[in-house]
């Protein structure tokens, strides 16, 4: 494994509505995506260390799609010109479908293995667990991929990230940390929409673009956002409206009332950092010292999908790969 230097990178204890979600779906899958594999890019870790750490990086090719589209898109969005266009839908396509390929040779001729870097080459769930892709399934991802694109170029919020002015749209997919975070109430607090844009009105839209079917979403998630976006930007939350657009089914929802989340979502991460502190050897440290006060998830189901299953000796079940898009840390 290639040496990396951490420097001053510290594990600091973090909120984040995938950390919320991994931690009471299964403790032990929280410990070790954000405690058990710390440090796991270092040649000197201990192998468990560097085990947790390569399967941390683990995505299956519904992810993959996921990652492809937002990624690719992002770039577009980014290098697009000043002035309003159309939506360059032949070029996200050309562009998505080559990310996608390359990302499949890497892990089928484990890149990862032969270069030592788990972290810039594909990690496919499919090839790790199981026989990898057939042809139907990778025509499958292909089509999906390309109706996504679809979609995005006949939505209306496609078409007006596009038709606006550039400089209408604040932030972009942040790549950054210092971009994806915020202190609230003295916690250190993630989140990462995908696009900020401001209408004509200095009102800030907070889309989320999905690859995924159309499924039941948290106000308080979304609300979370908006704490975070609110404290970085000094924007009230009555200004703010949070997008959902789902590209594959032609399915937009808007939630405008974000406020009315803002209590709910306190709450959330007020329990979530009791819970998960109780079980920690040093809290300012934020060290987890005790892999047992993580106890795994006893329904069973679970683990078939879990990037972890091998460190966790439940691999006797044969593997499923997970079909939800890739979150956020």
């Amino acid at each position: 494994m290639a040496h990396r230097s951490v420097g001053d990178l510290k594990n600091e204890f973090a909120f984040s509505w995938s950390r919320h979600q991994d931690f009471y779906a299964c403790p032990r899958r929280f410990y070790w995506k954000c405690y058990g594999s710390w440090h796991g890019w270092e040649d000197d870790a201990p192998l468990q260390t560097q085990l947790a750490y390569r399967l941390k990086h683990l995505q299956s090719v519904a992810m993959l799609v996921g990652d492809t589209f937002h990624a690719e898109l992002s770039e577009v969005l980014r290098r697009r010109p000043e002035r309003p266009c159309g939506v360059p839908a032949e070029q996200l396509r050309e562009t998505m479908e080559r990310r996608f390929f390359k990302r499949l040779r890497e892990s089928r001729d484990k890149d990862w293995q032969r270069y030592g870097n788990v972290k810039d080459y594909a990690i496919m769930f499919e090839d790790y667990y199981g026989d990898g892709l057939n042809e139907h399934d990778e025509r499958r991802a292909v089509d999906k991929l390309r109706q996504c694109v679809e979609g995005f170029a006949r939505s209306g919020f496609g078409k007006r990230v596009f038709a606006v002015a550039k400089s209408k749209l604040r932030l972009i997919d942040p790549k950054g940390f210092d971009a994806k975070r915020a202190v609230l109430d003295g916690l250190l607090v993630y989140a990462s929409p995908d696009l900020i844009a401001a209408d004509d009105n200095g009102d800030l839209h907070i889309v989320d673009w999905k690859t995924g079917p159309p499924h039941k979403t948290s106000l308080a998630q979304l609300s979370i956002y908006g704490l975070v976006i609110s404290e970085k930007n000094q924007a009230p939350l009555d200004r703010m409206t949070a997008h959902l657009v789902y590209v594959h089914a032609g399915v937009h929802e808007p939630y405008k009332d974000l406020a009315a989340g803002v209590d709910e979502a306190r709450r959330n991460i007020s329990t979530f950092v009791k819970d998960v502190q109780d079980r920690l050897t040093d809290i300012e440290a934020n060290l987890a010292g005790d892999i047992d006060a993580f106890p795994m998830t006893t329904d069973l189901w679970k683990c078939r999908s879990c990037n972890f299953r091998e460190l966790c000796g439940r691999t006797g079940d044969p593997a499923l790969a997970p079909d939800e898009e890739a979150t956020a840390s």
